[in-house]
């Protein structure tokens, strides 16, 4: 459906509305000098919440041990340590203050560094029976397939389409299990998660996929499942050391694609007509840092160039032989196990990728479609960066998925900002992945455009 130009009006003047309205407090964040706090679960927190913290202190070391106390008592105590993919430095608490048992009210709380400065951060808790819907209600259930069993929240959009998701699972995993001429070992763990993480999926002690009605990460759900099924039997076929480049490159050429089925290697050649190509050494050293689109379809790109020019048994044995020198660089082990199973250097061996996708067919339409896929993606990660943080994926915030089951904990999932602001980014960005897959590209700019425009209103 278009959107009428009174309503792209009707945009710009909330926007505008908004940057002449004070910001809004959060009970959910404190900032002093740098120093900050952020609470979870996202959002306004109530009685009975378990919550955690994440505390970030600009130039303090790695190791240094941060404590919080509330009423006297010290909660818990953590190191500064790299978090998440992208390694940011951080104290990070897990469910460390129990509010059951107190009064709506606001609290202070005491956070120390161990041998250093104290502060305090006030917290208002807002009475337990204001907890918005499904939550109050909402709890753990499961469900077992062929190949896996499903976890999912009741109330949300997993338990309505739960019979859907089963068959989803299977056929995935079948597809998967094709792709590597081998079997799952065992029931595989998924997670569906009402609320976007990153770019909608992710792979730790299961599968997790974001699954709700306004996912503005995409309509990929197959697509995510198939990628970290490939993670997990990739994992599954032996410990050994991996390269970031070749671990995602094989998830993606597994699965035929990154958020949808696409022809790799055409779609890397209109890398190079966009001028987007990352030199290989540098993409393998440095791969969760660079452009994310650019990144995994090159890499993917790439396993499948080397499986058609060697074969997949040798590169099955070329990817289970890796060895990290001594100089720590991935480019120096990709090169080393380039040289020992193929008697190409990384340099050569590039030469040959290029000349291969120098091969490839390329029209305008491939190159319209990469082109506004990165640009939407990059839109995204804006967003997520200024309304939804918990979600940006070099920082994500993902809790122990079995700990919280055992638990009976839901909130750090089932809640997310949903102000005016965030439904209506999230709207347009929906909006424009569904344009993206149908073709209409003008309505993908147009949706670009005015978030970004927003974007740069509102923040």
């Amino acid at each position: 459906m278009r959107f009428s130009l009174f309503v792209q009006r009707m945009v710009l003047m909330l926007a505008l509305a908004a940057t002449l309205a004070a910001p809004s407090s959060s009970a959910a964040a404190g900032l002093d000098g740098g120093r900050q706090v952020i609470a979870h679960p996202d959002g306004p927190l109530y009685v009975g919440d378990w919550v955690s913290f994440e505390v970030l202190l600009p130039g303090q070391a790695a190791e240094t041990q941060v404590e919080v106390s509330f009423a006297g008592r010290v909660l818990g105590r953590a190191a500064v340590a790299p978090y998440g993919v992208g390694g940011r430095l951080q104290a990070t608490f897990w469910w460390v203050w129990d509010t059951r048992g107190l009064e709506a009210g606001v609290y202070s709380l005491t956070f120390r560094i161990v041998g250093g400065e104290e502060w305090q951060e006030t917290i208002r808790l807002n009475p337990a029976d204001q907890v918005p819907p499904p939550e109050p209600d909402a709890h753990w259930e499961y469900a077992t397939t062929a190949c896996c069993t499903i976890h999912y929240i009741t109330g949300t959009a997993a338990e309505r389409d739960l019979a859907a998701l089963m068959a989803m699972v299977d056929e995935q995993a079948s597809f998967v299990e094709a792709a590597f001429g081998d079997e799952f070992e065992q029931s595989v763990t998924v997670v569906f998660l009402p609320r976007v993480l990153g770019h909608g999926g992710f792979a730790a002690d299961g599968i997790y996929v974001s699954y709700l009605d306004r996912n503005y990460a995409g309509d990929s759900t197959e697509s995510v499942l198939r990628h970290e099924l490939a993670h997990v039997m990739d994992f599954q076929r032996g410990e050994w050391p991996r390269l970031s480049l070749l671990v995602e490159g094989l998830a993606v050429y597994a699965s035929g694609g990154h958020y949808k089925p696409e022809p790799l290697g055409p779609r890397a050649a209109a890398l190079l007509d966009l001028d987007w190509y990352i030199p290989l050494a540098s993409l393998a050293d440095d791969f969760y840092h660079h452009q994310h689109e650019i990144g995994y379809l090159e890499a993917g790109a790439l396993v499948q160039y080397l499986v058609e020019a060697y074969g997949w048994e040798a590169f099955d044995a070329f990817y289970r032989q890796i060895d990290l020198p001594a100089s720590g660089r991935q480019s120096d082990a990709l090169d080393a196990a380039l040289r020992r199973h193929f008697g190409r250097g990384l340099a050569e061996v590039e030469q040959d990728f290029l000349a291969w996708l120098g091969r490839q067919e390329v029209d305008e339409a491939i190159r319209a479609d990469l082109r506004l896929t990165v640009e939407l993606y990059d839109a995204i990660r804006r967003y997520q960066s200024l309304f939804d943080p918990s979600a940006y994926f070099l920082t994500a915030w993902l809790p122990d998925g079995a700990a919280m089951r055992e638990r009976g904990i839901v909130a750090d999932y089932l809640r997310h900002p949903a102000g005016w602001r965030n439904r209506v980014l999230e709207t347009l960005l929906v909006d424009a992945d569904r344009a993206l897959r149908s073709g209409e590209y003008w309505r993908v700019r147009r949706n670009i455009d005015l978030v970004d425009l927003l974007l740069a209103l509102l923040a």
